[in-house]
């Protein structure tokens, strides 16, 4: 059974996944000037495969226009097979911030907040959002 898991886990992570996962950072980071640093990676939850995105600001806040820049980036990018991204972002001073206002005035649909601090939004959400710029 765990040469099963290992197998299938490896198979997901083949040979193009790093470039595309470098492809949604590049994107996001020439997005706009407010990103002073952008981390991307997968992650699995249950069968899940879903996009880990951390935003690390230049100031201490989350301008509406700089979200709906990085939001399109990651929509426009995103590599297929997988069915969310998960969003955070840090202020210069590393506190993370407060994600929920900013997320209901950026108009995607679908997004659950798992916490203040971190949304889960589904994939095809994005795609269509990046679409509609």
């Amino acid at each position: 059974m765990l040469l099963t898991v290992m197998l299938t886990m490896t198979a997901c992570g083949g040979p193009g996944a790093a470039d595309g996962l470098e492809a949604v950072e590049h994107a996001v980071r020439d997005s706009s000037s407010a990103f002073d640093d952008v981390f991307v990676e997968d992650g699995l939850d249950g069968f899940s495969r879903y996009l880990f995105v951390e935003l690390g600001m230049t100031g201490e806040t989350l301008p509406p226009d700089e979200l709906a820049a990085a939001l399109s980036a990651v929509g426009e990018t995103i590599p297929d097979g997988f069915d969310s991204v998960r969003l955070v972002a840090r202020s210069s001073s590393g506190d993370r911030l407060d994600l929920e206002r900013p997320m209901e005035d950026s108009d995607v649909d679908g997004v659950f907040m798992i916490n203040s601090n971190l949304a889960d939004i589904p994939a095809e959400a994005l795609r269509n959002f990046a679409g509609e710029r």
